[in-house]
């Protein structure tokens, strides 16, 4: 009967174990899993909590607060999801500036993936192939994008049809590219609608702006 008894207490842990790991997705072993209080929002995707540090939502980008399209709306949106509330948070290492990059769970909420699910951040690209989480991610990312919602919407996209130059701007190296549907790579090129990328209407007002024509251009050396 004792040993009955001992598989039936095994059992229910395991079942436990099953239902947590289903509620908040699979994910590296290595991260560590934490449950903190969020004291400030910072924009669409950082935020403060009560030990004092400053995490970045993981694998995700929202618009430059506050004169990015649509930052003050995802500002609000992260304040009315996790502000003073009580979050799990799975650490996925640091960024450059030394925040701590996380997913954030409110309850059973990837808050991650419904940011991205409403437009309001955007997905940067699978850094695991293998965590789960990030394939939910990408998948609501591609339905916002479909959709036309938040920053895929026309009021964050292109703003005339006429408009058609594509200006990228390549943080790496902090410069300013433009290109023309004539030039080679056109088609490829994607205006990020979060960063600080640009429609221009002309060569001249991308020149303005401070933005040089593409190297792939015909005609460019």
């Amino acid at each position: 009967m004792e040993s009955k008894n001992k598989l039936m207490v095994a059992g229910v842990v395991v079942s436990l174990l099953s239902i947590m790991l289903t509620g908040y997705g699979k994910y590296n072993g290595n991260s560590k899993t934490k449950n903190f209080v969020v004291t400030n929002v910072v924009d669409g995707d950082t935020i403060d909590i009560d030990s004092g540090t400053r995490v970045r939502l993981y694998a995700i980008n929202s618009v430059e607060y506050p004169n990015g399209c649509l930052s003050t709306e995802a500002k609000k949106r992260m304040e009315e999801l996790v502000l003073n509330k009580k979050v799990t948070m799975i650490e996925k290492g640091k960024d450059n500036f030394g925040r701590t990059l996380a997913l954030i769970y409110v309850k059973d909420l990837s808050i991650n993936k419904a940011m991205v699910a409403e437009g309001l951040a955007v997905y940067e690209g699978n850094q695991n192939p293998d965590d789960t989480n990030l394939l939910d991610i990408e998948k609501s990312n591609s339905e916002a994008k479909v959709a036309k919602r938040g920053v895929w919407s026309s009021r964050c996209s292109q703003p005339n049809p006429k408009c058609v130059i594509k200006g990228n701007f390549r943080e790496s190296n902090n410069t300013k590219i433009y290109t023309l549907p004539n030039c080679y790579n056109y088609e490829k090129i994607i205006v990020d609608p979060t960063g600080r990328d640009k429609w221009f209407c002309s060569e001249k007002e991308a020149i303005v702006a401070g933005f040089v024509k593409s190297k792939d251009c015909p005609g460019m050396k």
